[in-house]
């Protein structure tokens, strides 16, 4: 049987590892999206909150591991500096991190690569800082 990485439980990986921190849900409660949102007007949308987005990635020959390029986006429509508070805070909880959850497939190690750029949304009328990791992620045991 193959033992391959899987993209859906990677991000599962880090949203768990982003939970985990106190300084991460004490700003945005359980909202870390693996994916923007695609109603982002919507009432029912609650901000501040945390988006991982993989942006492409590389994956070994028998798909035992992969590097996955990631955007890391806090969007807040209180203030920039609210963004970046969200951010620091997840750059905390992944930067040179050993990722592993007790029932998650696959574990890994997690580097900022670009340090975030901040803005103004107006698609979603929110501020946003984004910045890009490398995420290393190996299937592993359960």
């Amino acid at each position: 049987m193959a033992y391959l990485v899987n993209l859906e439980k990677s991000k599962l990986l880090i949203r768990a590892t982003l939970l985990s921190s106190s300084s991460v849900t004490d700003l945005v409660s359980s909202r870390v999206w693996g994916a923007h949102i695609q109603e982002p007007d919507s009432k029912t949308v609650d901000y501040p909150m945390v988006i991982i987005d993989f942006v492409s990635g590389r994956v070994g020959h028998y798909g035992e591991y992969e590097l996955v390029t990631m955007d890391l986006y806090a969007y807040s429509r209180k203030s920039a500096g609210n963004c970046l508070e969200i951010y620091q805070a997840c750059f905390e909880a992944l930067q040179n991190a050993t990722l592993r959850k007790d029932g998650v497939p696959v574990a890994g190690f997690s580097v900022e690569t670009v340090r975030p750029v901040e803005g103004w949304n107006e698609s979603v009328r929110a501020y946003f800082a984004q910045g890009e990791w490398s995420v290393r992620l190996a299937h592993r045991e359960l």
